[in-house]
């Protein structure tokens, strides 16, 4: 009984190392580099994308292993700011601890669900949060990706544009004398870009998949339509259009 006791009060003494809310969005995914070098993509709302996030948000690290991912179709976390796993002791995870069972699978595997509380925590096989020697908690906010991208078409902007360099700049239309490279940036708060697509007249002519987005364009005389659409990893798009005149 005395065990017990004190092992309570240890456990209250000791604060998790780092506690809050991360908010994941629905059908978003993140890069993780294992300790081979290969890169893996995960679904933001995984146990895993949690840690991701909590460990942006909190200013510390982790590190995972693949060692055994051909066999086990998981990775392994093999350290958490700093703290690697050693002998029998090593770190594990739990949602809604102690409502519900300890999870089987990776935690880059396990899907979560909105409101849920993940607990990585490290100690021997077979302690809880509430005995483990450091934790950390994570309230899990999921939410759906409604908005679209912010895009810019910031080449050609209004002015006399010759052989591909700005010669005059005014507001309004563009100039243009001989071919271009028409370039654009995109953002989106929520998830990643995806892909930037140009059109010409509502034709689409060039889809680029990584900055810079830039595409070199020999127009025909006459006015033209540039039309440039973000597009972010859920499938939102924004667009951007601008008008031309060739020479």
């Amino acid at each position: 009984m005395k065990g017990i006791t004190l092992l309570l009060i240890f456990a209250l003494l000791i604060p998790p190392f780092w506690e809050g809310e991360v908010t994941l969005v629905k059908d978003t995914t993140f890069e993780v580099v294992a300790n081979s070098g290969k890169t893996y993509e995960i679904s933001c709302t995984t146990a895993l994308g949690a840690l991701h996030f909590a460990a942006e948000k909190g200013g510390f690290s982790y590190s995972v292993s693949d060692e055994w991912y051909e066999q086990y179709g998981s990775l392994f976390i093999v350290s958490i700011a700093g703290v690697e796993n050693k002998g029998m002791e090593g770190w594990q995870y739990w949602v809604n601890y102690p409502d519900e069972p300890l999870p089987w699978v990776g935690a880059d595997k396990y899907q979560l669900k909105d409101g849920d509380t993940v607990d990585f925590f490290y100690g021997s096989f077979g302690c809880t949060p509430d005995d483990a020697s450091m934790l950390i908690r994570i309230h899990v906010n999921i939410i759906e990706d409604k908005t679209p991208p912010m895009v810019e078409i910031i080449k050609p902007r209004g002015g006399i544009y010759l052989f591909d360099r700005e010669i005059l700049h005014f507001s309004g239309i563009s100039i243009i004398f001989g071919s271009i490279t028409i370039e654009a940036e995109a953002i989106d708060n929520l998830s990643k870009i995806s892909k930037l697509e140009f059109y010409i007249d509502d034709h689409l002519m060039y889809t680029d998949i990584e900055e810079p987005y830039e595409w070199k364009w020999n127009g025909e005389r006459g006015w033209h339509v540039i039309e440039v659409r973000a597009y972010d990893e859920v499938g939102n798009y924004g667009y951007k259009e601008r008008v031309v005149i060739v020479i």
